[in-house]
């Protein structure tokens, strides 16, 4: 089973978040996903650091268990 993240951009003061985005690369496991959720929250604050601060911002994210090889009936 593969587990993928997904993760959006959020604002404290509007409450908005924008669309989801799903990364490219899955993970083997629900911990790689969920560790490599806080990575990219990380880089991402950090990258972009004085606009997180000047509007709030915030990342949520979340990883769904993905079957690429599964039928359904």
């Amino acid at each position: 089973m593969k587990f993928i993240l997904a993760y959006t951009i959020c604002s404290a003061m509007t409450g908005f978040c924008n669309t989801p985005v799903v990364h490219p690369t899955s993970f083997n496991s629900w911990t790689d996903c969920t560790k490599h959720g806080a990575v990219v929250t990380i880089k991402v604050t950090n990258e972009f650091k004085e606009r997180f601060n000047k509007e709030k911002l915030y990342i949520s994210y979340f990883c769904n268990e993905h079957n690429p090889d599964k039928t359904t009936t």
